[in-house]
């Protein structure tokens, strides 16, 4: 018998957002390609590279079936979505995870918060609901990429979660373990997260883990600074 799981098909929960605006989270299904659709043309030019690494006009038919395609096992997918002044649904964002063929216990992750929904906690929200689904399922990590080149970035992670990442020619790779809610691995864990969930952090196609791949020192050139988004 299947324990039960909080994160099942007919997940849905309301909530408030920082700047009183009403939200619902909920499983993404296959009739949210048109929602997912509209929400990525409302995304800036900057927030498309940031996601997908390429100044991305649309998503594909074809993409769009295997965005909202999730079987809610490999790949789960949970959004969040407001209303219109009229009652129409719009979408705000949506965090999710792909568990890999060659190590189930181990997931990519990926988030995309449209912009004029950015700074309100979103997020967050997101993605601590997003750990609780995969830990219900067993997987016991995250992967995440930072873009080679990014220096702070790369002390940043370092000194949440120290770490020796792999590199290909486009991304440093780093493994973050979720263990078991703990205030103190939880705080790390967020903190990543939310560098994800604004565009930081970014999944960029397969892991490096499953490339031959040679570790590598701390990119060498980087402009700005980087914090920890307060507020993702």
């Amino acid at each position: 018998m299947q324990p039960y799981r909080r994160f099942h098909s007919q997940y849905r929960e309301r909530m408030s957002l920082a700047d009183g605006t009403w939200a619902e989270l909920r499983m993404v299904r296959p009739q949210d390609a048109a929602l997912l659709k509209e929400g990525f043309e409302r995304l800036s030019p900057r927030s498309r590279f940031q996601r997908f690494l390429s100044a991305k006009p649309r998503l594909s038919a074809e993409e769009l079936r295997y965005l909202t395609s999730v079987d809610g096992e490999r790949h789960v997918a949970i959004g969040a979505v407001t209303w219109s002044p009229a009652g129409k649904e719009l979408g705000l964002g949506v965090a999710r995870f792909f568990r890999l063929a060659h190590a189930p216990e181990v997931a990519e992750v990926a988030i995309t918060v449209v912009d004029d929904a950015q700074g309100k906690g979103l997020g967050r929200i997101l993605l601590d609901k997003l750990v609780e689904a995969a830990r219900e399922r067993g997987v016991e990590r995250f992967d995440f990429r930072v873009l080679a080149g990014n220096v702070p970035m790369y002390k940043l992670v370092q000194t949440l979660a120290p770490c020796e990442p792999e590199q290909d020619e486009e991304s440093l790779c780093f493994s973050v373990p979720l263990g078991a809610p703990a205030r103190g691995s939880s705080e790390v864990l967020r903190s990543l997260l939310a560098l994800a969930a604004q565009g930081a952090l970014t999944i960029m196609g397969p892991t490096c883990r499953w490339r031959s791949l040679s570790r590598v020192p701390p990119p060498v050139a980087y402009e700005g600074e980087a914090r920890v988004p307060r507020g993702a």
